[in-house]
Protein backbone atom coordinates (compact mmCIF):
# COMPACT_ATOMS: atom_id res chain seq x y z
CA UNK A 1 0.00 0.00 0.00
CA UNK A 2 1.24 3.36 -1.01
CA UNK A 3 1.70 6.16 1.79
CA UNK A 4 -0.95 8.12 -0.12
CA UNK A 5 -3.39 5.23 0.00
CA UNK A 6 -2.20 4.19 3.68
CA UNK A 7 -2.88 7.99 4.83
CA UNK A 8 -6.18 8.02 3.09
CA UNK A 9 -7.30 4.41 4.47
CA UNK A 10 -6.00 5.99 7.99
CA UNK A 11 -8.21 9.14 7.58
CA UNK A 12 -11.21 7.36 6.92
CA UNK A 13 -10.98 5.44 9.55
CA UNK A 14 -10.82 8.26 12.57
CA UNK A 15 -13.42 10.34 10.50
CA UNK A 16 -16.56 7.64 10.94
CA UNK A 17 -16.61 7.69 15.04
CA UNK A 18 -17.11 11.55 14.10
CA UNK A 19 -19.93 10.72 11.26
CA UNK A 20 -21.50 8.41 13.62
CA UNK A 21 -21.35 11.52 16.67
CA UNK A 22 -23.09 13.70 13.86
CA UNK A 23 -25.85 11.03 13.29
CA UNK A 24 -27.00 10.56 17.25
CA UNK A 25 -27.34 14.38 17.79
CA UNK A 26 -29.05 14.55 15.15
CA UNK A 27 -31.88 11.83 16.05
CA UNK A 28 -31.44 13.44 19.23
CA UNK A 29 -32.75 16.49 18.21
CA UNK A 30 -35.74 14.61 15.77
CA UNK A 31 -36.94 13.02 19.16
CA UNK A 32 -36.89 15.72 21.97
CA UNK A 33 -40.20 17.58 20.62
CA UNK A 34 -41.80 14.26 21.28
CA UNK A 35 -40.32 13.93 24.67
CA UNK A 36 -41.45 17.13 25.77
CA UNK A 37 -44.33 17.04 24.47
CA UNK A 38 -45.02 13.69 26.23
CA UNK A 39 -43.50 15.38 29.63
CA UNK A 40 -46.37 18.36 29.22
CA UNK A 41 -49.02 15.25 28.57
CA UNK A 42 -47.76 13.56 31.89
CA UNK A 43 -47.64 16.98 33.60
CA UNK A 44 -51.17 18.09 32.52
CA UNK A 45 -52.31 14.54 33.42
CA UNK A 46 -50.85 14.34 36.79
CA UNK A 47 -52.91 18.52 37.26
CA UNK A 48 -55.96 17.31 35.92
CA UNK A 49 -56.11 14.46 38.52
CA UNK A 50 -54.80 16.48 40.96
CA UNK A 51 -57.68 18.82 40.23
CA UNK A 52 -60.06 16.27 40.29
CA UNK A 53 -59.53 15.50 43.45
CA UNK A 54 -59.57 18.53 44.89
CA UNK A 55 -62.92 18.92 43.35
CA UNK A 56 -64.46 15.91 45.15
CA UNK A 57 -63.11 17.24 48.42
CA UNK A 58 -64.28 20.41 47.76
CA UNK A 59 -67.88 19.31 46.81
CA UNK A 60 -67.95 16.55 50.31
CA UNK A 61 -67.02 19.96 52.31
CA UNK A 62 -69.56 21.85 50.95
CA UNK A 63 -71.94 19.10 52.02
CA UNK A 64 -70.26 18.51 55.45
CA UNK A 65 -71.20 22.68 55.92
CA UNK A 66 -74.61 22.17 54.39
CA UNK A 67 -75.58 19.41 56.91
CA UNK A 68 -73.72 21.69 59.79
CA UNK A 69 -76.69 24.27 58.87
CA UNK A 70 -79.34 21.53 58.78
CA UNK A 71 -79.58 21.62 55.24
CA UNK A 72 -78.83 18.04 53.65
CA UNK A 73 -77.44 17.59 50.02
CA UNK A 74 -77.55 14.73 48.31
CA UNK A 75 -76.26 14.06 44.52
CA UNK A 76 -77.19 10.73 42.93
CA UNK A 77 -74.67 8.34 40.87
CA UNK A 78 -71.90 11.61 41.43
CA UNK A 79 -69.06 11.11 38.93
CA UNK A 80 -66.00 13.85 37.60
CA UNK A 81 -64.75 13.65 34.42
CA UNK A 82 -63.74 15.78 31.30
CA UNK A 83 -60.40 14.73 30.99
CA UNK A 84 -58.33 16.44 29.52
CA UNK A 85 -59.73 19.53 29.60
CA UNK A 86 -62.89 19.91 31.35
CA UNK A 87 -63.97 18.74 34.88
CA UNK A 88 -67.24 17.73 34.59
CA UNK A 89 -69.07 16.48 38.04
CA UNK A 90 -72.34 14.64 37.07
CA UNK A 91 -75.86 14.12 39.11
CA UNK A 92 -78.16 11.65 38.03
CA UNK A 93 -80.64 13.97 40.48
CA UNK A 94 -80.22 16.03 43.61
CA UNK A 95 -82.06 16.57 46.33
CA UNK A 96 -82.22 19.23 49.11
CA UNK A 97 -83.90 19.59 52.53
CA UNK A 98 -83.74 22.94 53.88
CA UNK A 99 -84.65 24.97 56.75
CA UNK A 100 -86.58 28.19 55.70
CA UNK A 101 -88.63 30.98 56.80
CA UNK A 102 -91.85 28.86 56.26
CA UNK A 103 -90.35 26.01 57.29
CA UNK A 104 -88.73 22.85 55.65
CA UNK A 105 -88.36 23.09 52.07
CA UNK A 106 -87.97 20.34 50.21
CA UNK A 107 -86.04 20.30 46.81
CA UNK A 108 -85.96 17.55 43.81
CA UNK A 109 -84.11 18.24 40.75
CA UNK A 110 -83.22 16.13 37.58
CA UNK A 111 -79.76 15.32 35.73
CA UNK A 112 -77.36 17.91 36.39
CA UNK A 113 -73.90 18.55 34.99
CA UNK A 114 -71.55 21.56 36.54
CA UNK A 115 -68.85 21.68 34.28
CA UNK A 116 -65.49 24.11 34.75
CA UNK A 117 -61.88 24.25 33.39
CA UNK A 118 -58.87 23.09 35.91
CA UNK A 119 -56.85 26.69 35.09
CA UNK A 120 -60.26 28.93 35.73
CA UNK A 121 -61.56 27.19 38.91
CA UNK A 122 -63.38 30.33 39.50
CA UNK A 123 -66.15 30.74 36.65
CA UNK A 124 -68.44 26.83 36.73
CA UNK A 125 -71.42 26.78 34.08
CA UNK A 126 -74.38 24.06 35.52
CA UNK A 127 -76.26 22.52 32.80
CA UNK A 128 -79.53 21.05 34.32
CA UNK A 129 -82.05 18.89 32.67
CA UNK A 130 -85.05 19.34 35.07
CA UNK A 131 -88.13 19.01 36.08
CA UNK A 132 -87.24 20.75 39.20
CA UNK A 133 -90.00 20.01 41.88
CA UNK A 134 -90.71 21.87 45.55
CA UNK A 135 -92.45 20.70 48.04
CA UNK A 136 -93.25 23.33 51.14
CA UNK A 137 -93.89 22.99 54.21
CA UNK A 138 -97.41 24.25 54.23
CA UNK A 139 -98.55 21.69 51.82
CA UNK A 140 -97.98 23.75 48.45
CA UNK A 141 -96.02 21.98 45.31
CA UNK A 142 -93.99 24.05 43.06
CA UNK A 143 -92.95 22.58 39.19
CA UNK A 144 -90.67 23.77 37.17
CA UNK A 145 -89.82 22.71 33.45
CA UNK A 146 -88.01 23.94 30.59
CA UNK A 147 -86.20 23.31 27.29
CA UNK A 148 -83.08 24.73 28.30
CA UNK A 149 -81.51 26.09 31.48
CA UNK A 150 -78.00 27.29 32.02
CA UNK A 151 -76.30 28.44 35.15
CA UNK A 152 -73.12 30.43 35.15
CA UNK A 153 -71.03 31.37 38.16
CA UNK A 154 -67.65 33.63 38.53
CA UNK A 155 -66.28 34.35 41.70
CA UNK A 156 -63.21 36.37 42.66
CA UNK A 157 -61.40 36.29 45.73
CA UNK A 158 -63.67 33.52 46.75
CA UNK A 159 -66.46 36.73 46.67
CA UNK A 160 -69.70 36.21 44.11
CA UNK A 161 -69.00 38.23 41.48
CA UNK A 162 -71.32 37.37 39.12
CA UNK A 163 -74.22 34.65 38.83
CA UNK A 164 -76.12 34.04 35.56
CA UNK A 165 -79.20 32.19 34.96
CA UNK A 166 -80.95 31.65 31.36
CA UNK A 167 -84.15 29.35 30.75
CA UNK A 168 -85.43 29.00 27.95
CA UNK A 169 -89.19 28.26 27.51
CA UNK A 170 -89.64 27.58 31.38
CA UNK A 171 -93.08 26.33 32.71
CA UNK A 172 -94.09 27.03 35.71
CA UNK A 173 -96.72 25.32 38.13
CA UNK A 174 -98.21 26.00 41.81
CA UNK A 175 -100.63 23.47 43.15
CA UNK A 176 -102.36 24.40 46.91
CA UNK A 177 -103.21 21.92 49.30
CA UNK A 178 -107.08 22.90 48.08
CA UNK A 179 -105.91 21.26 44.49
CA UNK A 180 -105.91 24.32 42.85
CA UNK A 181 -103.31 24.93 40.27
CA UNK A 182 -101.76 27.96 38.84
CA UNK A 183 -99.45 27.58 35.89
CA UNK A 184 -97.05 30.60 33.91
CA UNK A 185 -94.91 29.91 30.98
CA UNK A 186 -93.14 31.94 29.34
CA UNK A 187 -90.81 32.44 26.02
CA UNK A 188 -87.35 33.19 28.15
CA UNK A 189 -86.17 34.04 32.00
CA UNK A 190 -82.74 35.81 32.46
CA UNK A 191 -81.70 36.33 35.58
CA UNK A 192 -78.29 38.03 36.86
CA UNK A 193 -76.86 39.10 40.02
CA UNK A 194 -73.61 41.07 40.21
CA UNK A 195 -71.52 42.73 43.11
CA UNK A 196 -72.21 46.58 42.84
CA UNK A 197 -69.07 48.64 41.40
CA UNK A 198 -70.74 51.91 42.76
CA UNK A 199 -71.58 51.07 45.91
CA UNK A 200 -69.20 51.61 49.12
CA UNK A 201 -67.37 48.19 50.15
CA UNK A 202 -68.85 48.47 53.45
CA UNK A 203 -72.27 48.59 51.81
CA UNK A 204 -71.50 44.31 50.57
CA UNK A 205 -74.30 45.41 47.94
CA UNK A 206 -74.80 43.71 44.59
CA UNK A 207 -77.23 44.13 41.62
CA UNK A 208 -80.58 41.78 40.49
CA UNK A 209 -81.44 42.12 36.76
CA UNK A 210 -84.61 40.11 35.79
CA UNK A 211 -86.32 39.34 32.40
CA UNK A 212 -89.34 37.67 31.62
CA UNK A 213 -90.50 37.70 28.08
CA UNK A 214 -93.81 36.45 26.74
CA UNK A 215 -95.32 34.98 29.88
CA UNK A 216 -98.71 33.75 30.21
CA UNK A 217 -100.49 33.89 33.29
CA UNK A 218 -104.07 32.97 33.92
CA UNK A 219 -104.14 34.87 37.59
CA UNK A 220 -102.72 37.91 36.07
CA UNK A 221 -105.05 37.99 32.94
CA UNK A 222 -107.44 37.94 35.26
CA UNK A 223 -106.79 40.67 37.69
CA UNK A 224 -106.20 42.83 35.02
CA UNK A 225 -108.37 41.73 32.39
CA UNK A 226 -106.13 41.53 29.43
CA UNK A 227 -105.09 37.76 27.88
CA UNK A 228 -101.82 39.47 25.94
CA UNK A 229 -98.56 37.62 26.97
CA UNK A 230 -96.82 39.99 28.95
CA UNK A 231 -92.49 41.02 29.54
CA UNK A 232 -91.29 42.04 33.00
CA UNK A 233 -87.96 44.14 33.38
CA UNK A 234 -86.96 44.09 36.76
CA UNK A 235 -83.31 45.77 38.43
CA UNK A 236 -82.93 45.95 41.97
CA UNK A 237 -79.57 46.50 44.65
CA UNK A 238 -79.71 44.27 47.72
CA UNK A 239 -76.98 45.54 50.74
CA UNK A 240 -75.43 43.63 53.30
CA UNK A 241 -76.20 40.57 50.43
CA UNK A 242 -73.28 38.17 51.56
CA UNK A 243 -74.99 37.35 54.20
CA UNK A 244 -77.89 36.20 52.05
CA UNK A 245 -75.07 34.28 50.59
CA UNK A 246 -76.59 30.44 51.81
CA UNK A 247 -79.76 31.28 51.47
CA UNK A 248 -83.40 33.10 52.66
CA UNK A 249 -82.67 30.84 56.36
CA UNK A 250 -84.53 32.31 59.44
CA UNK A 251 -80.57 32.53 60.80
CA UNK A 252 -79.54 34.52 57.67
CA UNK A 253 -82.48 37.00 57.67
CA UNK A 254 -82.09 37.71 61.06
CA UNK A 255 -78.41 38.73 60.58
CA UNK A 256 -79.54 40.35 57.70
CA UNK A 257 -82.17 42.73 59.65
CA UNK A 258 -79.17 43.42 62.41
CA UNK A 259 -77.14 44.88 59.95
CA UNK A 260 -79.63 47.26 58.45
CA UNK A 261 -79.86 45.30 54.86
CA UNK A 262 -82.18 46.81 52.52
CA UNK A 263 -83.57 45.56 49.04
CA UNK A 264 -83.84 48.53 46.59
CA UNK A 265 -86.43 48.03 43.40
CA UNK A 266 -84.54 50.75 41.15
CA UNK A 267 -86.76 49.61 38.16
CA UNK A 268 -89.84 47.42 37.71
CA UNK A 269 -92.08 47.33 34.55
CA UNK A 270 -94.47 45.33 33.45
CA UNK A 271 -96.24 45.34 30.06
CA UNK A 272 -99.52 43.38 28.66
CA UNK A 273 -100.58 44.42 25.88
CA UNK A 274 -101.39 48.33 25.96
CA UNK A 275 -101.24 48.11 29.59
CA UNK A 276 -98.31 49.04 31.73
CA UNK A 277 -97.53 49.28 35.50
CA UNK A 278 -94.13 50.67 36.66
CA UNK A 279 -92.88 50.72 40.72
CA UNK A 280 -90.01 51.67 42.44
CA UNK A 281 -89.47 50.98 46.07
CA UNK A 282 -87.19 50.20 49.53
CA UNK A 283 -88.03 47.11 51.83
CA UNK A 284 -86.24 45.81 54.43
CA UNK A 285 -87.12 44.07 58.12
CA UNK A 286 -88.89 45.78 61.19
CA UNK A 287 -88.21 44.69 64.88
CA UNK A 288 -90.80 42.40 64.63
CA UNK A 289 -89.50 40.44 61.59
CA UNK A 290 -92.15 41.69 59.56
CA UNK A 291 -91.61 43.13 55.62
CA UNK A 292 -91.58 46.84 56.13
CA UNK A 293 -90.98 49.34 53.21
CA UNK A 294 -92.63 51.75 50.63
CA UNK A 295 -93.73 51.29 46.90
CA UNK A 296 -94.29 53.90 44.32
CA UNK A 297 -96.02 52.84 41.59
CA UNK A 298 -97.46 54.43 38.29
CA UNK A 299 -99.70 53.06 35.75
CA UNK A 300 -101.60 53.20 31.98
CA UNK A 301 -104.33 52.14 30.22
CA UNK A 302 -105.46 49.89 33.74
CA UNK A 303 -109.35 49.83 32.88
CA UNK A 304 -109.82 46.60 35.02
CA UNK A 305 -108.61 45.39 38.13
CA UNK A 306 -109.77 42.02 39.66
CA UNK A 307 -112.77 41.88 37.68
CA UNK A 308 -113.91 45.89 38.78
CA UNK A 309 -114.17 47.75 35.90
CA UNK A 310 -111.79 51.50 36.07
CA UNK A 311 -113.13 54.37 34.09
CA UNK A 312 -110.93 57.23 33.78
CA UNK A 313 -112.47 58.66 36.56
CA UNK A 314 -111.32 56.19 38.73
CA UNK A 315 -107.37 56.43 37.91
CA UNK A 316 -107.79 60.15 37.32
CA UNK A 317 -109.26 59.83 41.59
CA UNK A 318 -106.08 57.34 42.54
CA UNK A 319 -103.20 59.56 40.48
CA UNK A 320 -105.17 62.48 42.73
CA UNK A 321 -104.87 60.50 45.95
CA UNK A 322 -100.98 59.68 44.99
CA UNK A 323 -99.94 63.12 46.27
CA UNK A 324 -97.03 63.15 43.44
CA UNK A 325 -98.98 65.18 40.76
CA UNK A 326 -95.47 64.72 38.56
CA UNK A 327 -96.36 64.60 34.68
CA UNK A 328 -96.67 61.03 33.29
CA UNK A 329 -94.03 58.92 32.14
CA UNK A 330 -92.70 58.93 28.73
CA UNK A 331 -94.44 55.96 28.42
CA UNK A 332 -97.56 57.39 29.94
CA UNK A 333 -97.72 55.91 33.29
CA UNK A 334 -99.55 58.94 35.86
CA UNK A 335 -98.26 58.12 39.52
CA UNK A 336 -100.73 56.14 41.83
CA UNK A 337 -100.59 56.24 45.72
CA UNK A 338 -97.76 55.34 47.36
CA UNK A 339 -98.27 51.61 49.03
CA UNK A 340 -96.69 51.85 52.57
CA UNK A 341 -96.19 49.24 55.02
CA UNK A 342 -95.45 49.90 58.66
CA UNK A 343 -96.09 48.31 61.67
CA UNK A 344 -97.27 44.95 59.50
CA UNK A 345 -100.21 47.44 58.02
CA UNK A 346 -100.30 48.18 54.69
CA UNK A 347 -101.24 51.78 53.71
CA UNK A 348 -102.86 52.98 50.24
CA UNK A 349 -101.87 56.42 49.97
CA UNK A 350 -103.92 58.31 52.52
CA UNK A 351 -105.86 54.69 53.23
CA UNK A 352 -105.21 52.02 55.76
CA UNK A 353 -106.32 49.06 53.66
CA UNK A 354 -108.32 46.23 55.67
CA UNK A 355 -106.26 43.62 54.95
CA UNK A 356 -105.04 41.45 58.23
CA UNK A 357 -101.84 42.25 59.83
CA UNK A 358 -98.65 41.03 58.39
CA UNK A 359 -97.29 38.13 60.56
CA UNK A 360 -93.07 37.92 60.81
CA UNK A 361 -91.08 36.27 58.31
CA UNK A 362 -89.79 33.61 60.62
Amino acid sequence: MTEHEHVSAGSGQQNLPNGSSSRRGFRWGLYLPLILLALVVVGWSAFWFVARSLVGQGIDQAMAEARARDDVWTCAERSISGYPFRIEVRCQDVTLARNSPIGVVRLSSGPLVAIGQPHTPNHVIVQGAGPLRVQLADGQRIEVRWDLAEASRRTRSGQLERLSLDVRKPAFSLTRPDGTVSTYVAGQFEGHVRRNPARPEVDKAQDLFVRIARMSAGDLDALLGDANPSDIDMQATTTQADLLANGLTPAALEAWRLASGKFDLTRFVLRKGLKLIEATGTFGLDDARRLEGRIEPAAANIDQFAGIRLRGGAMDFASALSGRPQPASPDGARPLPTIDIRGGRVGFGPIRLPLPPLQPLY
